[in-house]
């Protein structure tokens, strides 16, 4: 018998404490960093440049310590944002003022997590153009960034807590996950991250990567079957 991890339309919620980050020196990128660097780079001419058209765009950040982490963001709950509560990556819809969808992205992370992008890291490279399941009509751009220099995140008021995550960790914990939404459960591959399912269009952008630039621990580089597992989570 397959169980799966039922999760509510609501999350958890967590002291600030847990969102601020002591601004230590990060040591040189590892290994597996500059492997992601050199495979984006090589990437550029498949992919293409991003459609000019898109609505948005968010920002996959990557950082090298003893292994390579990303950042990930809880989003707050709030009435009328068809992702409240959602595990993603920060980003948002592009504004008149912004010139760019790099103008974008920046000003987005720097609302919502504090991180200035242009101060601290450096752009590697973007993946292919996606849009998100419930907004087909919003094609948003993955930018990818690698850390350059300590930081110290301060979540805005969009978000409920962000943290780190072992990016090559993240596969380990792939299973189905039964979303309870206002129209019925939808049962949906997710990794697990901070006891929470990060699924959909987040999910979709991390499995890109992984197929770019090889999906960690098996010499294989497809994409591992989602595995079934129950948690209890209090309420």
């Amino acid at each position: 018998m397959r169980a799966s991890l039922f999760y509510g339309s609501r999350g958890r919620r967590f002291r600030d404490e847990e969102t601020v980050y002591a601004g230590d020196g990060i040591p040189r990128a590892v290994t597996r960093l500059e492997e992601i660097a050199r495979q984006l780079a090589a990437s550029k001419a498949v992919i293409g440049e991003p459609p000019r058209s898109a609505k948005g765009a968010v920002a996959v950040i990557l950082r090298g310590r003893a292994a390579v982490e990303a950042l990930v963001i809880e989003r707050s709950e709030r009435e009328g944002d068809p992702w409240s509560g959602q595990l993603a990556f920060p980003g948002g819809r592009r504004s008149r003022g912004d010139r760019t969808l790099l103008d974008t992205v920046r000003r987005e992370t720097k609302e919502e997590v504090g991180l200035s992008l242009s101060r601290n890291a450096r752009l590697l490279g973007w993946l292919p153009a996606r849009a998100p399941g419930n907004r087909v009509e919003w094609v948003v751009v993955p930018f990818v960034f690698a850390l350059t220099r300590a930081a110290r995140l301060a979540p805005g008021p969009e978000v409920a807590r962000a943290l780190w995550v072992p990016l090559d960790e993240m596969p380990s914990s792939l299973h189905r996950a039964v979303i309870e939404l206002p129209g019925g459960d939808l049962e949906v591959p997710a990794f697990l991250v901070g006891g929470m399912p990060l699924w959909g269009f987040s999910f979709r952008v991390l499995c890109d990567l992984f197929d770019l630039v090889g999906w960690p621990g098996e010499t294989a580089r497809r994409k591992p079957e989602p595995k079934a597992r129950r948690i209890t989570r209090s309420r």
